[in-house]
């Protein structure tokens, strides 16, 4: 007797290895692709990702115990609100591992489920056709990631595991819907729009799929007609409801938190049109500009270029990636205090779109060629970023050697030089290192996200109305914006010195006018760390680099 291809000849759904003999579409594949995605961070202790050091600070504000300092200066206040995944992530592993290695953890299992999402999504949906995979895979490494939007990534990469499992599933449409109803709130919980996807890309799956058994030249209309009186839509309708009812548990997640959620401070929603246009360039910036931009007109080239050499879509295949891509457009920029909330959903409509160019229709050899020009691409794109993670470290390595010299507790205002493309394509990813003075030495910075309703730090120590939380501690240097923005020297004019214990500046260089107020205790390049004394004659002396 002849088995139906996906089940044994009990009717058990068993999984095929060889995923259409794509090998890196395989169960070894997909599991060895996505830890060398993951190979870099083993060579950090602080994963270098711009806001990570700042989840990691407010790890330590929740973690803190009533006797620690940190309890005077900030508290912690647990809300219902659709972007907690990442502090929930990391409350459950700090309580056993500490807070290090939470944000650690956090970060490679956020980033493991990005990709084998993405990876899992391109072998359930285009197993045959899924040479653009390596090319997909590129954008895990992509602005959110690089930002460290934890929550955005976690809730996204459950989202795209999920919808890989919902198809799996379908034959077996019982368990397929238990998994969703349960899948959609968690991803939801991680972050708002991060688990929308997973609806969206069910939906417009289901979609595109009635779509592809419409007759062909369906959209004309001259077939309008015909298509109307043969088709039969009652059957059609059925199978939508079958595959999206589920789908009704993200309505109630989103009515609940509604109802449940503090109402935000900042309500206003934001369009930032320059923006949308310029991460189409900007979103897989990272260490070197020749490379990402090489890159960037390679993957937009595949993308216009593939349907002619062979690479194409059904409706089933495009649709989801396609719907991404508009909610990318159409979505406000700015979401009651959250920002980059739109250019978060480039990666994702690129590495659907990639991934799910079905090339199976194309010459073997010119699919193959695909494949492995994506994968070198992609291999010297990872080696490129273990380079720079190995850089990253020796330098927070070194900027936080200023810990050493801050008393457990204390007080600490913080400045950091905030890095613009103006000035350096690489990015620092100094930006939010100050957060860890909480974890190292329990004291006070002003570098937390503290937005009523959309974050659970709550300041109790406010030196100042400006100097309290994010982004205060942000300066620019007089390349950027042609020095229009906020310098050290103009911060530290309107800074509460006298309430603080030490004023920590993170790459500003010397403040041209210092406050006599200020002793200097270390320095290191263009970082410097003071201790505030009483009024008096200035004595510090910066040594020379």
């Amino acid at each position: 007797m002849q088995v139906p291809q996906g089940r044994s000849r009990f009717g058990r759904f068993h999984l095929d290895w060889r995923a259409g003999g794509l090998p890196w579409l395989s169960i070894p594949g997909l599991i060895l692709g996505t830890l060398l995605i993951c190979m870099p961070f083993v060579l950090v202790e602080v994963p270098p990702l711009v806001d990570v050091p700042g989840h990691m600070g407010a790890a330590a504000i929740e973690a803190a115990s009533p006797a620690s300092p940190l309890g005077k200066y900030l508290g912690w206040k647990w809300v219902f609100t659709l972007n907690i995944g990442g502090d929930v992530l990391m409350k459950v592993l700090g309580a056993q591992f500490g807070i290090l290695a939470a944000g650690w953890w956090s970060t490679v299992l956020a980033t493991a489920l990005f990709a084998g999402g993405a990876l899992a999504t391109i072998r359930m949906a285009n197993p045959r056709g899924g040479h653009g995979a390596p090319w997909a895979m590129m954008f895990v490494f992509s602005f959110p990631l690089l930002t460290g939007f934890l929550n955005y990534i976690l809730g996204t990469g459950l989202s795209l595991t999920m919808f890989a499992a919902a198809i799996w599933l379908e034959d077996r449409p019982r368990l397929r819907a238990a998994v969703l109803v349960v899948a959609q709130p968690l991803a939801m919980l991680c972050h708002a729009i991060g688990g929308l996807l997973l609806a969206i890309l069910i939906a417009s799956n289901a979609l595109g799929r009635e779509m592809d058994r419409l007759p062909a030249g369906w959209w004309r209309r001259s077939q309008w007609r015909t298509v109307l009186s043969t088709h039969d839509w009652k059957a059609a309708l059925r199978r939508l409801v079958v595959l999206c009812w589920p789908l009704l548990a993200t309505v109630v997640t989103i009515i609940l938190w509604k109802l449940l959620s503090p109402a935000p401070v900042r309500s206003l929603n934001t369009w930032r049109w320059d923006q949308k246009g310029e991460f189409l360039w900007l979103t897989l910036r990272d260490q070197s500009f020749w490379l990402d931009a090489v890159t960037t007109v390679a993957t937009f080239a595949l993308l216009l270029v593939g349907p002619f050499l062979g690479g194409r879509w059904n409706w089933q295949r495009g649709l989801p990636g396609l719907a991404v891509a508009v909610l990318y457009v159409i979505i406000p920029s700015d979401i009651n205090g959250s920002a980059f909330v739109d250019v978060r959903l480039l990666p994702p409509a690129m590495m659907l779109l990639l991934g799910l160019q079905d090339w199976s229709g194309a010459p073997a050899r010119r699919a193959k060629a695909i494949a492995l020009a994506g994968l070198a691409l992609l291999g010297l794109r990872t080696v490129v970023t273990a380079a720079s993670f190995a850089d990253y470290a020796d330098d927070f390595r070194q900027q936080l050697s200023a810990l050493e010299h801050i008393q457990p507790g204390s007080r600490v205002l913080t400045f950091v030089e905030h890095s613009c493309i103006e000035e350096s394509w690489r990015n620092t990813r100094r930006d939010h290192l100050a957060s860890l003075a909480s974890v190292y030495r329990q004291a006070w910075v002003n570098d937390n996200w503290a937005i009523p309703g959309l974050h659970m730090v709550v300041p109790r120590f406010r030196p100042a109305r400006n100097f309290v939380a994010d982004p205060s501690e942000f300066v620019w240097s007089r390349g950027c914006q042609g020095g229009r923005l906020r310098s050290v020297d103009s911060a530290l004019r309107y800074a509460p010195i006298e309430r603080v214990d030490y004023v920590w500046l993170i790459d500003t260089g010397l403040p041209r006018n210092p406050d006599p107020r200020l002793r200097l205790v270390w320095q290191e390049g263009r970082s410097l760390l003071f201790a505030v004394r009483p009024l008096g004659f200035p004595t510090w002396r910066p040594r020379d680099n």
